[in-house]
Parts: structure tokens; sequence; C-alpha cells
């Protein structure tokens, strides 16, 4: 009986010296930004994006979040311009990540309306009178003037869709991990008209 005691006391004791002993317990992660800097102020049509995209999973409406994504573009006048449309379409959309075959595609917007790999979304057309968005390109003293016109846009994105070797699946049904790719829009100017002065590229 007396043993049994005292293996009692022991464990108690080593028990309660345990909780009183003070932990410290750290974690360290390694953040990477791909980074560049780059100045263009001689292209007849420069876009810049200006906040990159983050895609959250709500759990509770089993989807991931939307994003607005703003970007400034410039344009150069071209004296002798009559007519300014510009246009855009989604060059790549798809992210992926290393360890499955899962993919997310991003749905690309403006105005509403998704824009196609296959064929162009118009965004300003001064024939046509669309310009919801980029007005100040529609005006021609941006168009046909002498000078640079910026403006900002925004485009809404989302992920429209997920795949799993190849088959569509619910975002409830991919596993937990991180998505990554990039989204590529292209965007054409197209100026019609009698030009005199050189052409700026």
């Amino acid at each position: 009986m007396k043993k049994l005691t005292l293996a009692l006391i022991a464990a108690s004791a080593i028990g309660t010296t345990t909780l009183a002993n003070a932990e410290t317990r750290t974690a360290n992660a390694m953040a990477s930004w791909d980074a560049r800097a780059v100045k263009d102020t001689n292209s007849m049509l420069a876009v810049t994006p200006l906040k990159s995209l983050t895609f959250n999973y709500a759990e509770g409406l089993e989807r991931f979040s939307a994003q607005d994504g703003a970007f400034d573009i410039t344009i150069a006048g071209q004296s002798g311009a009559r007519d300014f449309k510009l246009t855009s379409k989604v060059i790549s959309n798809t992210l992926s990540r290393a360890n499955d075959d899962s993919e997310l595609t991003v749905a690309v917007k403006w105005n509403g309306t998704e824009l196609s790999s296959n064929n162009d979304t118009v965004l300003v057309d001064t024939i046509e009178g669309v310009s919801a968005g980029l007005d100040a390109f529609a005006q021609e003293s941006a168009y046909a003037g002498s000078d640079r016109t910026s403006t900002r846009g925004v485009f809404a994105f989302n992920i429209a869709k997920a795949t799993l070797a190849g088959a569509e699946v619910a975002f409830k049904e991919l596993t937990d991990g991180y998505w990554d790719g990039n989204v590529n829009v292209e965007f054409a100017a197209t100026w019609t008209g009698t030009f005199t002065e050189s052409l700026t590229e």
C-alpha cells in the first residue's frame, strides 16, 4: 500500500511540474512575390494591372470570392484618325497546383459580358457608340489628338469552374490547397483614318 501511494504521489508531482513549465512555440513562413518594374510611355497602347488577384473559398457559400481587377490603360492619339476601336480577349485563365491535377478556370467579365478566348469583346467603338467604362477614349481629342490619354477600367473576375482529372467537379469536392497561374488578357486598339505622322510602336 505504501509503494502504491508513493507511486501515485510521484506521478501527480511530475504531472504538475510539466504543466508549470513555460513553453515557447514559434513558426516561420516564407512569402515570395514575382516582381518586375516596367515604364512604357511610348507605345501606342499600354495596359497596366493595378493589383493582383486572390480568390478565397467561402465555405458557407461553397464558392470562391469574386474580385474586381482595375487596370490603367493609355492610348497615344493618332493625328488623322476618324474612328477608334478597342477590343480584348482572354489568352490564358487557368490556375493549377503541383500536388494534383485539379484546375480552376477564371472568368473575366466586362460590363457583365464574359470575355472569350475565341472572339474579341468590344470595349470601345466610336462608330457603334460603345464606350461604357472607358468613355475618355471615345473623345476625338483622345484618339485623334497629339497627346497621350490615360484612364482606368475594371474587369470582374471570378472562379467559374473547377476540374479534376479533366472532369468538372463542385468546388466543395476539392481538397484544401493553393492554386496559382496567370490570367492574361490581350488588348487590341485600331485607329482608322488618313495618317501623315510616323507610327509609334
